[in-house]
């Protein structure tokens, strides 16, 4: 998670409810709606029987039975499509008041203008919402009667059910397992030493492949997939977080983290997906993406510790009677005001920040850590590693205390063999790479694309590649994060390719455990979709028309721009395209441990036309000689080796060369080419 797509995720997702149905809705939100305030009361009936057939009565009801200056705010969202009349909707600041309470319920009677219409609706007190989101309902597939329990997330059709949900107000986190978790078997189903010269892809699970026809990517259509990525030469999956979330896009508001996200199946599906990923050649290892600096606000132990400032998991997230007024990325407000006290999320209101300091949060997140561990989960990625610790309304990003915390998981991690940890940190990557084993070496994302597309060799891609902990910083050109970029191609395309080919080389060979992005094989572009949405679109598996092979439905999100020509379909297997191209220079890796792990001295300049390293380990040396210009060329590196003959193992089909007496290599490359030979 970044500043550049925080906003993003600060937008609100209601849900139409279907007759009987009582289920959670998603992220909180100003809401919409407009026109005059409704200032007078409406009818004073508070059932159905005896209100019109074309009201809509709302029912709520509050633990502490204080419902002074609570009212309900009301819009039509869809404005072609009307549920009640502009002089009903009201403004955020002029709410629509209760009627009074009657039986302990605080209710209301709408007057609708159409039934079938979806009215939208919060209820709130200022700028205090309890739920803490927006509420739709369609009274012809609902019913007359809603109820709505503090903080409980879901509307109801019956006040059996509403009463039932109003007795588990403040003990919602029973519902969860929160339980400790013991280390069960240690042992690794990979080859030893896999963690340290992987060859990743990130996926988006809702994006990669469906396979039931909803149009949502899901765990089971990524298991089909898996001879796929065995073939393209990928030895580890980073999935963005699978766990049950609030948002039902990107997960990373985590509603369970022992649960799976029911669009993506189930547990046994993930079991399956992890037993069949072993089993592949040489296996795939599964890392999952953890958030361990915030929740959803819909996460259960969170709705607890709203409800009163004297419940058991109040101090499980941070507290203040008033606003600090802090602010956080873009200068936004890092405090968001609830019922019952202002909490802290740098990110969004929902998305509360866990108080990180209290060692039951800190053990719960290590036993979380455990219970997938157990599962045969290979690893994990840790998001917004830098704002995990907060020390002041200036000083909470990039706190040391973030570094011993996650050097604390690190040791839960490596109480299993052969695992894998990386943490996402777009500042002082360094040291978080000290503390997590691996930190993505942001900001050389650039560094790449410019060294391909301008001819000549960056100084932040010198840098880069004379780190003395260069192993430990995973290279990479673009993620799920717009903030890092567009998809490559946008930036690539140039030279019929050429650019790409040559930031690709630079990618896989430059980096002890590259990380690829899905789609970014086959030179998949953005979608039509702005910010975050752009760069995951659904996989482009082959030009089908609508759908790009991506699921039998209707895709829940608009296809990349150019899917009718870079897909799979089109390049898999083929002579000379980008997937080929890929797929080569994985293999060469995959085939000699040298250009996966062996020391790398770089042997250019910053300026220079062309990139030359060598990479060294147990008595191999492999030369790797990178044409970034347009015009073949005659490059030459010092190897140390004398008269010594070198086999070319990219590209694949050529010969040999011989070091001369001084030991220096000179091999003619093509323009925008690259040529990787080795010592026997």
């Amino acid at each position: 998670m970044h500043a550049s797509h925080a906003a993003v995720r600060l937008r609100r997702i209601s849900v139409v409810l279907s007759l009987g149905a009582a289920l959670a809705v998603g992220a909180c939100g100003g809401g919409g709606g407009g026109g005059s305030s409704f200032g007078g009361s409406s009818s004073s009936s508070s059932s159905s029987s005896s209100a019109s057939a074309l009201t809509l009565t709302i029912h709520y009801k509050r633990l502490d039975g204080d419902y002074t200056g609570w009212g309900l705010h009301l819009w039509n969202d869809d404005a072609a499509h009307p549920a009640i009349a502009t002089s009903v909707a009201t403004t955020w600041t002029s709410p629509h008041a209760f009627d009074g309470v009657t039986g302990g319920w605080d209710t209301a009677v709408i007057p609708l203008t159409d039934a079938s219409a979806r009215l939208d609706f919060i209820v709130h007190k200022g700028d205090a919402k309890s739920p803490m989101l927006d509420l739709s309902v369609t009274r012809a597939t609902f019913g007359s009667d809603v109820w709505v329990v503090q903080d409980t997330g879901t509307v109801y059709a019956s006040q059996a059910d509403a009463d039932a949900a109003f007795s588990r107000v403040g003990h919602q986190s029973d519902s969860l397992d929160l339980s400790a978790v013991t280390v069960g078997s240690t042992a690794s189903a990979l080859p030893a030493n896999w963690n340290k010269r992987g060859q990743f892809m990130e996926i988006f699970v809702r994006s990669f492949k469906d396979s039931d026809g909803d149009g949502k990517g899901d765990i089971k259509g990524l298991t089909s997939k898996l001879d796929y990525l065995k073939s393209l030469g990928v030895t580890g999956l980073w999935l963005m977080p699978i766990y049950k979330s609030q948002d039902h896009d990107h997960g990373y508001a985590v509603a369970d983290y022992r649960a799976i996200e029911p669009d993506y199946g189930t547990m046994a599906d993930f079991d399956d997906l992890v037993t069949q990923a072993h089993a592949r050649g040489i296996g795939i290892g599964i890392v999952l993406d953890y958030v361990m600096n915030h929740s959803a606000a819909q996460n259960p132990v969170f709705l607890d510790a709203v409800s009163s400032t004297s419940n058991a998991k109040r101090d499980w997230y941070l507290w203040n009677a008033t606003d600090p007024g802090w602010t956080g990325y873009g200068g936004a407000a890092s405090w968001h005001v609830s019922e019952s006290g202002y909490y802290y999320g740098i990110f969004a209101d929902s998305m509360p920040d866990w108080n990180l300091r209290n060692a039951s949060v800190v053990a719960y997140h290590m036993d979380n850590l455990r219970f997938w561990l157990n599962r045969g989960v290979d690893g994990f990625r840790f998001d917004a590693a830098t704002s995990l610790i907060e020390n002041g309304p200036t000083a909470w990003y990039d706190q040391p205390q973030n570094q011993t915390l996650l050097a604390q998981a690190r040791a839960v991690i490596e109480t299993y063999a052969n695992r894998y940890m990386v943490c996402e940190a777009w500042d002082n990557v360094s040291a978080y790479a000290a503390s997590c084993g691996h930190s993505f070496a942001f900001g050389h994302q650039g560094d790449i694309k410019t060294s391909a597309t301008s001819g000549a060799l960056t100084a932040g891609m010198v840098g880069y590649l004379t780190e003395a902990d260069r192993a430990s910083l995973p290279l990479f050109m673009s993620n799920h994060d717009s903030g890092a970029g567009a998809r490559p191609y946008s930036e690539l395309s140039g030279h019929g390719e050429g650019d790409y080919r040559i930031a690709a080389a630079i990618e896989l060979l430059a980096s002890d455990t590259p990380f690829i992005y899905y789609g970014e094989e086959v030179g998949m572009g953005n979608n039509s979709d702005g910010g975050d949405s752009g760069v995951r679109a659904p996989m482009s598996w082959s030009n089908t028309a609508l759908t790009a092979g991506f699921t039998t439905g209707t895709p829940y999100r608009g296809l990349a721009a150019n899917f009718t020509t870079q897909n799979v379909a089109a390049e898999a297997g083929v002579t000379g395209s980008l997937q080929s191209w890929y797929t080569a220079l994985l293999a060469a890796r995959a085939s000699n441990p040298v250009l996966q792990s062996g020391t790398l001295t770089l042997l250019s300049h910053a300026g220079d036309g062309s990139l030359i390293f060598l990479r060294q380990d147990s008595g191999h040396t492999a030369v790797v000689l990178i044409n970034l210009t347009q015009a073949s060329a005659m490059l030459s590196a010092d190897t140390g080796l004398a008269s010594t003959s070198f086999t070319q193992l990219f590209p694949a089909a050529g010969g040999a060369a011989t070091s001369n007496a001084s030991g220096r290599l000179s091999v003619t490359v093509p323009a925008q080419g690259v040529v990787v030979l080795s010592t026997p």
